[in-house]
């Protein structure tokens, strides 16, 4: 087997917009990278390629989902991406590897890139603290139920509205959540807090409470969670569905089983159920 070729990158933005170089050897538009030099970091190499490649000194932020594939020669390729702020520029000199650079609004940068795990890199950072979610009121539940994965859920809320702050309970988990917005996509912030404070904090949610069980069902490429209510909601049967953007959300082949879609009606948002 090949050794794995091992590379670093940036996701390089400034004032919003996403770096891009063109490599006239491919004739391809790609985010900066190169292959680490013996006995370098994956760190240290991303941010010489970037200086190299776009006259660029960074500022490394947080490290991104790997990048895996085969290269041209058919060996395997690890590339470690980390999101950069530019601390100092010189102006661009065209060179053998770079004859051109960019800087686009993330969703034309997705478009221009040519290849499909970098535009994938792009959008998936853009969409960072989005929820592109669809919401179904299930007509009846599908075969197999008992065998999907489960867990039990509570969740109070502590503040309603157009923004809301929600407690929820997973089993042994417990967690902060901030929403903000109505419809298909909106602003989701999720943070870990420990049992105790999560403990401190549930009695201020006493009368706007939800207690459900999630079942896990896999299709079409997504999955599908579905929610049974129980307590004051009980025989209420609603589903979610999580997508990368909008346009995966209105292309999706929803089974018929799943029933009415109520994405953006606000009788079905949980704060309302909640009592």
């Amino acid at each position: 087997m090949s050794e794995e070729v091992r590379a670093a990158g940036g996701l390089v933005v400034d004032d919003g917009r996403v770096l891009l170089v063109h490599r006239p050897r491919y004739d391809d538009w790609s985010l900066p990278k190169g292959k680490l030099d013996p006995g370098e970091s994956f760190e240290t190499a991303a941010l010489r390629e970037v200086e190299e490649e776009a006259g660029l000194r960074c500022t490394l932020g947080a490290e991104l989902e790997p990048v895996r594939y085969t290269d041209d020669r058919g060996r395997p390729k690890l590339v470690r991406y980390w999101a950069m702020t530019v601390a100092q520029r010189t102006p661009f000199e065209p060179n053998e590897e770079v004859d051109q650079v960019a800087w686009l609004p993330p969703a034309e940068a997705a478009r221009r890139l040519t290849y499909s795990h970098d535009r994938e890199l792009v959008t998936a950072w853009a969409a960072r603290g989005l929820e592109v979610e669809r919401t179904f009121r299930v007509a009846r539940l599908p075969g197999g139920l008992d065998g999907a994965p489960r867990r039990r859920l509570v969740q109070g809320y502590l503040v309603t509205g157009d923004v809301e702050v929600r407690l929820r309970r997973a089993e042994a988990e417990t967690f902060l959540t901030i929403k903000a917005g109505r419809g298909l996509v909106r602003a989701e912030e999720e943070l870990p807090i420990d049992p105790d404070r999560f403990a401190r904090l549930w009695p201020l949610t006493e009368g706007r409470r939800v207690e459900k069980v999630r079942h896990l069902i896999a299709h079409g490429g997504r999955t599908i969670e579905l929610d049974v209510f129980e307590g004051a909601n009980a025989g209420l049967v609603l589903a979610e569905v999580e997508f990368p953007d909008a346009d995966a959300a209105a292309e999706w082949p929803a089974p018929d089983w799943l029933g009415e879609d109520v994405t953006g009606d606000p009788a079905y948002r949980n704060q309302s159920l909640a009592s």
